[in-house]
């Protein structure tokens, strides 16, 4: 594009945009892609956040446009304002890309952002629910639940019955392949969980609870997997033969994507024939004695861990974190890249105008003046940059939460805007923006009048 042409026809419509909107709600609708091994891919997902990051780009030019008439008005007081004014009204191709790509970046970063403070706060109200314990033990290497580490019955059984002990839930665990793929399948005692309430129930807890029977609950993850529900019959494979249980209720769980089926663990024993735990659940006589008692079981056992309610709550938060923080860097390149193209933008469109530079510099207007007027054309740019992709962003946000994340791994999220960091996002964003244009405008101001095109 040159510095004066508005692009192309079909990019300025916006039919288009309103089009590709309605695409991606389209295309947001569309089931999964189920693969073998209960593999799930949300391509329609991904399409639709494709699909509104280009609708986004387009509604960045139009906001420029809108911008550029906005800041008519202040050229009756300012020549400046009137001059930069003049350059967005139409704005170029130029300016719509730079627009268009810092329009896409911050829909990305703040995009993601709100998903990550979507998982954060509802991670929190989960742990919540579920860590009501005081003491969690499993065997040294168990980091996570597909870990084969399991404590032997010898160890548990001691564990369980030292004095400190109030009540204890152990879980036996085993991995179960159903047609569709491999779940696990965990032996836990119905009545703990029923007077700790340590289940995190989604439609409700079970009524009247059900203490023995063919009574299952499973996760959601397991349910989106396997495409079962409440009252279902589910056919269990095991060394002793095929079982069927009943599902009386779901759950959340965020620990496992592939999915966990819950039973009574005297059943587990006796189906799957393997009494080593999992891990154990302990209430203590004396919660405050916590410290104490995990000190003394370290010291009897070597080979377990042992965590307090605080430590495991403050240790599965950072964890999460940890996952997540290398997208902050991700975003931050986005950002940086969008800014920096915008930079460049600018100094092409000065180096396009050199010759109505050099005549306002004979007409009398200084290098500040010039730099005013680059700064006021790039604040807009971003401006119109940041409030496109910000829509953008809400949309990418619901899409990552409600559609993709819930295709893919089967959890259901609480909405969690981070404003804060969206405000600070917006006033980097354009803070770095001004100081970029108004550099780049200093630097067009002293570009040589004798300078050669």
């Amino acid at each position: 594009f040159s510095a004066a042409s508005p692009g192309s026809r079909l990019l300025r419509s916006g039919a288009l945009a309103i089009g590709l909107a309605v695409l991606g709600a389209a295309l947001a609708a569309l089931p999964a892609l189920r693969l073998d091994g209960g593999v799930r891919l949300a391509l329609g997902g991904y399409a639709a956040a494709v699909v509104w990051l280009f609708a986004g780009g387009l509604l960045s030019g139009h906001l420029l446009g809108w911008l550029g008439r906005l800041l008519r008005p202040a050229g009756h007081h300012s020549a400046m304002a009137r001059l930069a004014a003049s350059q967005l009204t139409p704005p170029s191709g130029r300016h719509r890309l730079a627009a268009a790509s810092l329009a896409c970046a911050v829909a990305m970063t703040a995009g993601m952002a709100i998903l990550v403070g979507s998982f954060e706060k509802t991670m929190q109200r989960w742990i919540a629910a579920t860590f009501q314990a005081d003491l969690y033990v499993s065997s040294s290497g168990a980091e996570n639940a597909s870990s084969q580490n399991r404590l032997r019955a010898a160890t548990w059984q001691r564990l369980v019955a030292d004095p400190a002990v109030a009540s204890a839930n152990v879980m036996h665990s085993a991995e179960v392949s159903f047609p569709g793929g491999t779940a696990t399948v965990l032996g836990v005692d119905f009545r703990f969980a029923r007077e700790q309430g340590s289940i995190a129930w989604l439609g409700g807890a079970p009524e009247p609870w059900p203490d023995a029977g063919d009574a299952a609950f499973v996760s959601e993850a397991f349910v989106e997997r396997f495409r079962v529900r409440r009252g279902d019959t589910l056919r269990v494979p095991t060394p002793t033969g095929m079982q069927s249980l009943r599902i009386a209720g779901v759950f959340a769980d965020y620990g496992s994507e592939r999915g966990t089926v819950l039973i009574e663990r005297a059943r587990f024993t006796a189906w799957f024939r393997d009494d080593t735990a999992r891990s154990v659940i302990v209430k203590l006589r004396d919660p405050a004695a916590a410290e104490t008692v995990r000190t003394r079981w370290l010291a009897e056992s070597p080979g377990v861990q042992v965590f307090t309610n605080a430590h495991l709550r403050t240790e599965v938060l950072r964890m999460f974190r940890q996952t997540f923080s290398i997208t902050y860097a991700l975003e931050a390149i986005g950002v940086v890249v969008a800014v920096l193209g915008l930079t460049f933008t600018l100094a092409s469109v000065l180096l396009d105008r050199h010759a109505d530079l050099t005549t306002l510099r004979a007409l009398g207007v200084t290098r500040r003046g010039i730099a005013l007027s680059t700064a006021l054309e790039g604040a807009a740019t971003a401006l119109a940059g940041l409030l496109a992709g910000f829509v953008a962003s809400g949309l990418l946000g619901w899409l990552l939460i409600h559609v993709i994340n819930k295709q893919t791994f089967g959890w259901t999220l609480l909405l969690g805007v981070p404003a804060p960091a969206l405000l600070l996002l917006a006033a980097l964003v354009l803070l770095a923006a001004l100081a970029a244009a108004t550099a780049v405008g200093l630097w067009g101001a002293g570009l040589p009048a004798d300078r050669e095109e």
